[in-house]
């Protein structure tokens, strides 16, 4: 693991960020303007919650992206399930994506940029974690990530992505994939 570094995600990475993202999930998931969004979603009290992880040569490998507790509900919209959550919506952080290159896969990186995030969320003072994961995700690895760190399911949204305007990787445009919303209490 000593060949790579984490770092927070910032404006100067936005372009690198938009390129690995686009190799990873589908063309066009994340804009230009959808990730300055997330940084500044992200950051509250100073501290940015989203984090890169980066080659000895600055290539983007990795990507951990987490909005601030109170800086995200209303991104969602009819997508999350708030009263099921049992916290106020303000003391709740977003997992919104967490990406990696294969050849950093299954060796700790995913839970160390993840932690990196939990930690900042705690300091900006939340008390729960909610991400959606990709039902359909290649052997159930999102699920099933999330679960192997603590998340527990809260409510499923058919065709979660439709809305968003890339090609899907499994089901081209629009995505028709599942989302099934999780929470984790920190």
């Amino acid at each position: 693991m000593s060949n790579y570094q984490a770092a927070c995600f910032s404006t100067e990475w936005i372009l690198a960020v938009k390129e690995f993202t686009d190799a990873q999930i589908g063309n066009g998931y994340f804009s230009e303007s959808k990730l300055a969004d997330i940084i500044e979603r992200s950051t509250s009290n100073g501290e940015c919650a989203s984090f890169i992880l980066l080659t000895e040569d600055l290539q983007v490998v990795g990507v951990r992206l987490t909005l601030a507790p109170g800086n995200w509900i209303d991104t969602k919209r009819s997508k999350v399930s708030p009263h099921l959550w049992n916290v106020s919506k303000s003391k709740v952080g977003y997992f919104q994506s967490l990406f990696l290159h294969p050849s950093v896969q299954g060796i700790g990186w995913g839970s160390h940029l993840s932690n990196m995030s939990i930690d900042v969320l705690r300091s900006q003072g939340a008390k729960a974690i909610v991400a959606h994961s990709w039902v359909e995700s290649p052997q159930d690895s999102s699920r099933r990530y999330l679960k192997r760190n603590g998340f527990q399911t809260v409510a499923t949204h058919k065709e979660y992505w439709k809305d968003v305007k890339y090609e899907c990787t499994r089901d081209g445009y629009p995505c028709l994939c599942t989302a099934e919303e999780m929470i984790k209490f920190i």
